[in-house]
């Protein structure tokens, strides 16, 4: 068991460092120039130890975006946090330009867009539960969730095709103004329509 829980830490260690070696290396050099070689003599690691965790640098790349950006939505599972840690997110994205444009073609658009969609989907519930409750019947809850959801990613994507040129606070403060009421107000429109009109009283 001790054995078991060595190799795993050790397993750990050696993606991690790999993972720091692509991020320094990134920071003078895009993705698409980047070699395993470089990469395990800078952290000191074999290239048999690169290619038992990832078949090429791309992928790599990907485990270390997906990874980050999960961990950064995760923080802001709240009303009031999720604006400043959309920001937080867009940011890292726009730092690591050249990490985000190689998951994209590493994932694709959709499957970036899977992937983002999966970890947003939970935040977008969690500002409607502190916006007073979602609707009362679960499939318009999903409704409403997979709704804003979507909506937030579309303009974080667009964002991203568009070169991240506009800073975060304006694209995320337009997203706040539009989503501003609008989720309670989809969910009493729900709600009043699934509920059914109550029959007059008798004379």
């Amino acid at each position: 068991m001790a054995d078991e829980r060595a190799d795993t830490h050790r397993r750990a260690g050696a993606r991690d460092a790999l993972a720091a070696a692509l991020k320094a290396r990134l920071r003078t050099e895009p993705l698409d120039k980047v070699t395993v070689t470089e990469l395990t003599r800078d952290c000191g690691l074999t290239r048999q130890a690169f290619y038992y965790h990832f078949p090429d640098v791309r992928h790599l790349a990907v485990w270390v975006f997906e990874s980050e950006v999960a961990g950064r939505v995760r923080a802001f599972a709240s009303e009031e946090g999720w604006a400043d840690g959309l920001v937080r997110l867009m940011l890292y994205m726009r730092d690591n330009r050249s990490s985000t444009l190689g998951v994209l073609d590493g994932l694709g658009r959709s499957g970036l867009e899977r992937f983002l969609f999966g970890q947003m989907r939970p935040i977008t519930e969690d500002v409607m539960d502190q916006d007073g409750g979602g609707p009362a019947r679960t499939q318009d809850r999903v409704l409403v969730v997979d709704f804003y959801t979507s909506a937030v990613l579309a303009v974080v994507l667009r964002w991203v095709s568009d070169g991240m040129v506009e800073h975060p606070y304006r694209v995320v403060g337009d997203l706040e103004i539009m989503l501003h009421g609008a989720v309670r107000e989809s969910v009493r429109r729900l709600d009043a329509r699934a509920t059914p009109p109550r029959r007059a009283q008798g004379r």
